[in-house]
């Protein structure tokens, strides 16, 4: 039987009870362990967080069973606990590394693993690839160690902790609050039955927001609806920003390191505008360094860099490659369309909770609605439309459709010429002027996925038009 087992984009995501089984993640935990101990990361211990899907807390109990097993010690979280808490936490405690239970924004019959390295940034290939490859072994020759908590706590291996207190302390140092404490203002936080429900209430009242909490209580099954801070998931707190003329709307995702915002207006604000507005946002703080972008964000972001003759850096799409260059390159700032940012001076992971903050600090700043600050970006730097098409593809077939795009590469594009095509991540295709398509396959879900940007939503229906063309074409 094939290994069920696989580390996509980020970690291994599937659906309970059928591929993410208990005997499964038992494999994955070992896998992991081995590749520890083969590079001697097993001395200072692995923390060990989960979000608050049906059964990871007891996922996140086999995972520690098996670690102690092996003879690596566990910091294993009390409750459930956001990602970028969990990586700050390797750091703070000087570990090893981390694993986390979550499926992300997935739906809620997923659950999935995700390890972290000692680097404290989400692993690179060769680091999952390896560990795949133990995964691999160990899938044809099951030999699972494991140690019950109570033998782990004789032997001192196993330690509960909370690290909601540490996090806290270190946002607090490194955000604005006095400068947020002379706004008063009134927002709304959804905490869409995650893991920030928590902590996004207690740091805004440290800095005297007042807020108004929705979704902060237990539901594994998310109100029925993938716990993602999209614009459908948001409609609500939308209106109740109108009804009740609140200053902002925010949100996170399951595990927190999304974010999703709600501008004065009620209008829900697209990711690739938020990264935008928060690389000006440190520009104009008078901090100084370069930025990095996955191949699917805006090119807004390139506008802004060429302003201030700064240098962009473009990856596949992936928080961890962003990630990487995060700390290889000490820049600035790092993002995704997807809803997460990075920042030099905070961790080098996407955290929801971190980056919701800096943007209230953002208005703080400026002294404007988040409206006018939109508005202050699109005047000085040109708005640009761009969208996100996905298609149904089994997984099996996602290779050869991509092999078939080489065949039918395209020179021009809705009547443009295309001046560059990148393949770092699918097919990207530059057009003369300034427009782009990109087709890659999803590295976390059975989908082909369309991306399109124009500086007008004519150009854009346009390229993707034709980007939907080649996608037909190559699945033939």
């Amino acid at each position: 039987m094939k290994c069920v087992i696989s580390f996509g984009t980020d970690g291994w995501r599937s659906k309970m009870d059928t591929d993410f089984t208990v005997q499964n993640l038992a494999i994955a935990a070992q896998g992991i362990a081995n590749y520890l101990i083969k590079n001697q990361y097993n001395k200072k211990g692995i923390v060990i967080g989960y979000d608050t899907r049906k059964n990871s807390r007891l996922f996140a109990e086999e995972v520690a069973k098996v670690f102690l097993g092996n003879g690596i010690k566990v910091l294993l979280t009390t409750t459930d606990t956001p990602i970028p808490v969990v990586t700050y936490a390797i750091k703070d405690q000087n570990l090893d590394g981390g694993v986390m239970i979550t499926a992300s924004h997935n739906p809620p019959e997923y659950n999935g693993i995700k390890f972290i390295p000692y680097y404290a940034s989400p692993a690179l290939p060769d680091i999952t690839d390896p560990i795949m490859e133990e995964i691999e072994k160990i899938w044809e020759n099951p030999k699972i160690n494991k140690l019950t908590f109570e033998e782990a706590e004789k032997n001192k291996q196993l330690e509960e902790l909370s690290l909601k207190d540490r996090y806290i302390e270190h946002v607090l140092k490194i955000i604005q609050g006095d400068l947020i404490k002379k706004t008063k203002l009134n927002i709304i936080f959804d905490a869409l039955y995650g893991t920030a429900r928590s902590y996004m209430p207690e740091i805004l009242n440290r800095v005297a927001v007042k807020v108004e909490v929705h979704h902060d209580f237990l539901d594994s099954n998310f109100g029925g609806a993938s716990p993602n801070p999209s614009k459908e998931n948001l409609r609500e707190i939308s209106k109740i920003v109108i009804e009740k003329e609140l200053d902002l709307g925010l949100a996170c995702d399951g595990d927190a390191d999304r974010m999703g915002v709600i501008d004065d207006r009620g209008d829900f604000i697209h990711a690739n505008i938020l990264f935008a507005l928060l690389f000006t946002y440190e520009l104009d703080q008078g901090k100084k360094g370069d930025v990095v972008r996955t191949v699917g964000t805006t090119h807004l972001i390139d506008r802004i860099a060429k302003a201030h003759n700064l240098t962009v850096y473009e990856t596949p799409v992936g928080a961890k490659f962003v990630g990487q260059y995060m700390r290889e390159k000490k820049l600035l700032i790092g993002g995704e369309e997807s809803g997460g940012v990075i920042f030099r001076d905070h961790i080098a992971e996407k955290d929801g909770i971190f980056a919701n903050l800096k943007i209230i600090e953002m208005i703080a700043f400026y002294q404007k609605p988040l409206s006018e600050v939109i508005a202050d970006l699109y005047k000085k730097y040109g708005k640009i439309q761009f969208t996100l098409v996905n298609f149904q593809c089994k997984e099996e077939n996602k290779a050869k459709a991509m092999e078939n795009i080489v065949k039918i590469l395209p020179t021009t594009v809705s009547g443009k010429k295309v001046i560059k095509t990148t393949s770092i991540d699918g097919f990207k295709f530059v057009l003369e002027d300034e427009s782009w398509l990109l087709i890659r396959p999803s590295g976390t879900e059975p989908l082909l996925r369309l991306y399109g940007e124009a500086n007008n939503e004519k150009q854009l229906n346009l390229i993707l038009d034709e980007g939907k063309s080649l996608l037909e074409q190559a699945q033939k």
